[in-house]
């Protein structure tokens, strides 16, 4: 009868699973933590302050090379290569849905022109790195423009 209990020990002992097994998955990974000084790419508190970021530098046409946008800060500079005129320097701003009310797409972002009491509005249809491309509203023509290589 001895027997028959140590050897029905045994075989519950050698069922039972490791517990050594479960305790090194359970063990956090050792890797450092990602702080923000160790991040390379800048922290953005809104889409919004993102995109701007991102629209920072000069756009030239890609219907015609002279014709460009110059984005510094929050103006916007609508150029014509060998005029440059501050009367068509706008103050930008992005947003998520059109000003008074307007019918907006809640996945579109979109760029507000402001001078003067005047509203230009557009939707931005794809930016890139390299590339932007506008669908300016009400009239739903698209602009293309490429990114100036500094």
């Amino acid at each position: 009868m001895i027997r028959y209990l140590i050897l029905l020990a045994v075989l519950i002992l050698s069922c039972k699973p490791s517990t050594e097994k479960k305790i090194a998955a359970e063990e956090p990974q050792t890797t450092a933590p990602d702080t923000l000084s160790s991040q390379s790419e800048p922290v953005f508190e809104t889409s919004e302050d993102a995109t701007l970021a991102q629209l920072q530098g000069v756009w030239v046409s890609t219907e015609d090379s002279k014709s460009y946008l110059k984005v510094t800060d929050e103006q916007l500079l609508m150029g014509y290569e060998g005029i440059e005129d501050a009367s068509n320097t706008y103050t930008l701003r992005i947003a998520d849905q059109l000003p008074d009310g307007q019918p907006s797409n809640p996945d579109t972002q979109y760029l507000i022109l402001t001078q003067e009491g005047d509203t230009m509005n557009y939707a931005i249809d794809k930016l890139t790195e390299d590339s932007l491309t506008l669908l300016y509203l009400p009239r739903g023509n698209f602009l293309s423009y490429t990114k100036r290589k500094s």
